[in-house]
């Protein structure tokens, strides 16, 4: 069974275990707050939902680097 957890990187949601149910735990998640850092098998992601994503890792980045 699938399940939610933390992105280490984003700290948005992600998906661990078997990967039959990431469907499921995707559509549990809030929009905006779906980590991108790693794919979501069987699930159809918007564009904008991917472009959003990436600038949020990106400023991630950024920050922790500059400190």
């Amino acid at each position: 069974m699938c399940y939610r957890v933390v992105c280490k990187s984003c700290g948005k949601f992600g998906w661990g275990g078997c990967g039959e149910h990431v469907k499921l735990v995707y559509g549990g998640i809030e929009k905006g707050k779906h980590c991108m850092c790693r794919s979501w098998p069987g699930v159809v992601v918007s564009s904008s939902e991917t472009a959003s994503a990436t600038a949020s890792v990106a400023a991630a980045t950024a920050t922790s680097t500059a400190g």
